[in-house]
């Protein structure tokens, strides 16, 4: 007889997985907002610096909503079109965006807000 080795007795599942709590998945998806928002104030002290008081806030409650959304369905067909319905948002997002920063701004401008 041969035996297992360490490396398929361990691929191996004892015992049917069990889902998680909703409570704990929000819990890990803050965690990661928080480690996002850590690493940013670490690695880029002088952009949140040049940032409002709220930007790490939101940097935090974004990446948070973005992965609890994402937790929303586990069909993979719809996961697939959600990523693709996001990179579309994100390449339009930053194509206005970029837009706006380049138009000069006027008295028209500033008397129509």
């Amino acid at each position: 007889m041969s035996e297992q080795t360490p490396t398929t007795a361990l691929a191996v599942q004892t015992k049917e997985p069990t889902p998680l709590s909703r409570d704990i998945i929000k819990e890990i998806a803050l965690d990661i907002g928080k480690e996002v928002a850590s690493h940013i104030e670490t690695m880029y002290p002088k952009a949140v610096e040049a940032a409002s008081s709220t930007f790490l806030l939101s940097v935090r409650n974004c990446t948070y909503n973005q992965i609890m959304a994402a937790l929303e369905t586990i069909d993979e067909d719809a996961i697939r079109q959600r990523l693709e319905d996001r990179k579309r948002f994100r390449r339009q997002h930053r194509a206005v965006y970029r837009k706006i920063r380049k138009q000069e701004v006027t008295e028209d401008v500033i008397s129509d807000a």
